[in-house]
């Protein structure tokens, strides 16, 4: 039985950003770039209300749409960071026993959205952003 279209759609387009985002962090695999979008993706949920983590969501394709809610509660505890470099630690606490640390991870998972999403839903990601990690967003 073959898979619905949309299924092997969104299949096709999340090995498409994981390759892309690979390459931009300079690793060498998928197994690498995926688990790390996912520490960014978790810790920005912590990091917002979540009518933010709502309009974030809607934002996104239907694979990272499920990897970013993948989890969550709406009792979720909320710890908006002070400063870049913290949530870019709590990112890495994520991913430490398996990954080694790339600095511009943040940076890197913020530039694929503005690449690989219409700019109207990139724009709606970034407009939902703790304030502190606007500096992490790519220039337009």
């Amino acid at each position: 039985m073959a898979h619905p279209y949309d299924v092997e759609h969104a299949s096709r387009l999340h090995v498409e950003w994981c390759v892309d985002l690979a390459k931009r962090m300079d690793v060498r695999t998928t197994h690498q770039s995926g688990p790390q979008m996912r520490a960014v993706m978790h810790e920005l949920r912590r990091s917002v209300p979540n009518d933010a983590v709502l309009e974030i969501a809607n934002a996104l394709p239907a694979l990272e749409r499920g990897i970013f809610l993948d989890g969550w509660r709406l009792d979720e505890a909320k710890e908006e960071p002070t400063t870049p470099d913290e949530f870019q630690d709590r990112v890495y606490d994520r991913v430490r026993a398996h990954h080694f640390r790339v600095e511009t991870l943040v940076g890197d998972v913020f530039w694929l959205f503005c690449q690989k999403l219409e700019q109207p839903k990139a724009a709606k990601i970034r407009e939902n952003l703790p304030r502190v990690l606007a500096s992490l967003w790519p220039a337009p």
